[in-house]
Parts: C-alpha cells; structure tokens; sequence
C-alpha cells in the first residue's frame, strides 16, 4: 500500500507588523479573538491486493475555530470546536460527497460519526509559548467504529485531528517555535510516541522578515492501527517521510499556514492476505 498526500492548513485572522531577526516564540493572543484554521487534505492511495490494483482518491476539508475567552499576561484560555466537515472520494467504483452543512448528508448513515466529530468540543489554558496547561475535558471517550465505515473514519483522521485535546505539559497547535529565542539557520529535533507510533520531526528556521518566520521541517514516523475488515482483525504498518513549511506571524507568533507533503508505502495484515 502507497499513500501520498498533501496537507494544508490556512489560519485567518488579524494581521500586525513588527521588526527584528530573532524570534523568541511567545504567543500575542488579545481577548474575544476567534481563530478560524481550515486544514485541506488532499490524498492519493494505490493498493495491491491478491494481484488487482485498487486506487482512490480523496479530498477532504476540516474547519475549526479557536475563541479566545480569557487572555492574561501569563496565560490564554481558549474554546476549540469543529465547525465543518466536507469529504469527497473516489474509488472502488464509487463516488462519494460528505457535507455536515447538508442535512441529507447528516442524516444518512454517515451522519453519526460526523456528528460526533463536531459535538467534541473542549477549553484549554496554554502558557505564552503554546504549551498546554490544562484541558477540559482532557480526552473524549472512544466508541467502538462500525468496520463499514473503516474508509470514511480514515479519511476524517487527518482533518479532524485538532477535535483531539492536547495533554497537558505537551505542545498545543499553537506552540511551534521551540521557547526560547531562535534566528535563521537555528535547528532543534522534536520526538514523540503515542499508541499509534513514533514520531521524529526536524526544524529549521529559514527566513524572518518584517511579517513572517519561516520554518521548514522533515518528518520520519512509523504506525500501527488496528482495525477490522469483514468481520477479521487487521494490522497495517506504514513507513511514512514528510516534509514542509510552516509560515508564523512575525509580531503574534501565531501559524499562519503550514504545508506537509507525505509518502508512505506499508501492509495491512488480514486473515485473508495482505494489501
């Protein structure tokens, strides 16, 4: 299995200029801002199993919103929702559109886990540089996917991640610069491993000018998911390289817009075969 896929994030809000080469990573947050961050993916997957080609290809738009509701000069709170799902795919034969905005869509069998997605919502307290302080609620219970819905759940992961609340002491979506005062051509490596995998993330600052910092990065990870398919457990593990460009508010530090390219090539293990 092959999966190449282009992931975008556009952050709308209010822009400020300020001057100097050196960023120190704190975050300029002002009371009732609401941040609105659209995260597009757009995804190409080629499959082999048991000698046929089996291809798809999906575009897929999240949109969540920031508030906002309590800025002080060591802390910020803010109320995270997701606002708007639109899915469209194409494979096995099949064309499929998912809007939550159309009622039909909300109503039909795909509703309840788009549903789902919008109805978590969560408060967060996160220090100047983005770092989380507290979450409320700190995680939301996980129920049990029905397996005929493996391929909408999958494409709803990379957009929906944000619905996911940040733990504490770990970095928030607002924390991308590494806390302490950095130029161009400063580097520093981020590691992380969840239930899902390991994750290895390299950075480097490459421009700062009056309006923005520039950031760029390559990622190496390798996951695990479980899942089922026709009624068997299956295992796949996918070898994943990553590589992109953050663009940060040069007076606010607040992402402006982050793009990652991924490759990633692995199997998915099936009493059946294997894909």
């Amino acid at each position: 299995m092959s999966k190449h896929f282009s992931f975008l994030f556009i952050f709308s809000f209010p822009v400020f200029f300020s001057y100097g080469q050196t960023a120190d990573g704190k975050l300029q947050f002002a009371q009732g801002q609401r941040f609105e961050v659209t995260m597009q993916v757009k995804s190409t997957i080629a499959q082999q199993a048991m000698g046929q080609a089996i291809d798809f290809n999906i575009d897929a738009t999240g949109i969540h919103s920031y508030h906002v509701t309590n800025s002080t000069e060591d802390n910020t709170t803010l109320k995270h929702q997701m606002d708007r799902i639109i899915i469209s795919f194409d494979g096995m034969g099949q064309k499929k559109k998912l809007d939550t905005n159309e009622e039909k869509d909300m109503n039909s069998q795909f509703g309840k886990p788009l549903k789902d997605l919008l109805d978590r919502k969560y408060d967060m307290i996160i220090d100047n540089y983005g770092k989380t302080l507290m979450v409320v609620p700190e995680k939301f219970n996980t129920e049990e996917t029905d397996s005929r819905m493996a391929i909408i759940t999958s494409m709803m992961k990379d957009i929906s991640q944000l619905v996911l609340p940040p733990a504490k002491g770990k970095a928030s979506f607002f924390q991308v610069l590494p806390g302490k005062p950095a130029g161009v051509g400063d580097a520093w490596t981020e590691t992380s491993e969840n239930t899902d995998g390991k994750f290895e993330t390299a950075y480097a600052i490459r421009e700062i000018n009056d309006s923005v910092i520039v950031i760029e990065f390559a990622a190496t990870s390798v996951t695990v998911t479980k899942a089922e398919m026709m009624g068997n457990e299956t295992t796949t593990t996918m070898n994943n390289k990553s590589t992109g460009k953050i663009i940060l508010d040069r007076s606010t530090g607040i992402i402006r817009e982050k793009l990652i390219n991924t490759e990633s090539t692995g199997n998915t293990e099936a009493p059946f075969g294997t894909i």
